[in-house]
């Protein structure tokens, strides 16, 4: 049985679709009307080509993610020894699962017969252009987003680490000139890879922390490396400095991924607008108040580890007539849900821009 969407807001009709108003004309001075779009720039997805993804089945409203928590440390086992003595048993408790429901996340464009018959151009075409660029942007936008909002390292409890840009030790003291540096890469590497968890306080900027907790030594590879999500003002930065210009890999026989700008220290570099930015005296990303300056939180995070991604309906685009109204629809439907599964797979690098 079919159904059909009611969904608010206005349909398109001539009034949207005839452009703007012409200079007046005669009618023995034709115009002619070009019959192609000369499209906006179009913002580019990747963020969510690097998450673990999963399918919520038919009859079901979630889907429980498994994941271990950390290899147990050698002061968890037991041991004995000696013949004839029976073996002690470790108990395992570092199994734990996170449960992912997709929410419902629909949009629609209607166009109304008249606006169809009277347009030199292809409406059905160019909404749906708009429909399928709408799904990706606002999936990878939540991908972003949940990796964004990793829950930070504390004093006893492993979770993600930030470098900060500079001699800042909160987004609110970032200063002009506080920007991305090669060596804050090299910085981010070494905290992903260690078995120490460090962590800051921003609310009371002090020296950085070493936590009780112990974290994931997390190490990179062809399947799963480490990527580093820049927002084009710190590509800017990059690309002036010749330590990362001379250094950087370009090509090669591995796999590139979309947006990517080159391979530095083994780390996939690649540039997304839908890296987080913040403005001068606005929240702080990290929680310690205003921001010093107008910067982005770029995330570096090992790939399908960090980050989770549930679907319960792909993106499906439908085009139908619903003559009640005279109108072409087209409608977008799609349910999804992005959710962190290793906090400690994640570190923020909070930079300025200039």
């Amino acid at each position: 049985m079919k159904s059909v969407f009611e969904l608010a807001a206005a349909d398109t009709t001539t009034t949207y679709t005839r452009g703007s108003a012409l200079a007046t004309h005669y009618a023995l001075e034709p115009t002619v009307w070009l019959r192609e779009i000369l499209d906006a720039a179009k913002k580019r997805h990747f963020f969510a080509q690097f998450a673990y993804q999963a399918v919520v089945t038919p009859g079901n409203k979630s889907v429980i993610i498994p994941y271990r928590t950390a290899y147990m440390a050698p002061g968890d086992w037991q041991s004995s020894a000696g013949e004839g003595v029976a073996t002690t048993f470790t108990s395992m408790g570092n199994l734990d699962g996170v449960e992912v429901i997709p929410a419902d996340e629909n949009y629609g464009i209607a166009i109304s017969n008249r606006a169809l018959r009277i347009n030199a151009l292809d409406l059905i075409r160019a909404a749906r252009d708009e429909l399928i660029y709408r799904a990706g942007d606002a999936v990878d936008i939540a991908v972003a987003t949940q990796i964004g909002d990793a829950t930070a390292a504390a004093a006893s409890t492993r979770g993600a680490q930030t470098v900060y840009g500079g001699d800042a030790r909160a987004d609110s003291e970032l200063a002009t000139g506080d920007t991305l540096t090669v060596d804050m890469i090299a910085d981010a590497k070494t905290k992903l890879q260690s078995k120490t968890c460090k962590y800051w306080n921003p609310s009371s900027p002090a020296a950085e922390g070493t936590s009780s907790a112990t974290k994931n030594p997390w190490s990179s590879d062809a399947g799963e490396p480490f990527v580093f999500g820049i927002a084009p003002e710190q590509e800017n930065v990059l690309l002036k400095d010749s330590q990362f210009v001379n250094a950087a890999e370009y090509g090669g026989r591995e796999v590139i991924m979309n947006g990517e700008i080159g391979s530095y220290l083994g780390i996939k570099i690649f540039v997304a607008p839908n890296t987080e930015s913040f403005a001068a005296s606005a929240t702080a990303p990290d929680g310690g108040g205003s921001t010093g300056a107008a910067g982005h939180r770029c995330l570096f995070f090992k790939a399908r580890r960090a980050i989770a991604l549930a679907w319960g309906q792909r993106p499906a685009l439908r085009v139908f007539d619903y003559p009640r109204e005279l109108e072409r629809d087209l409608v977008l439907e799609m349910a999804y849900k992005a959710a962190n599964v290793h906090n400690d797979a994640v570190v923020f690098v909070d930079v300025s821009d200039a």
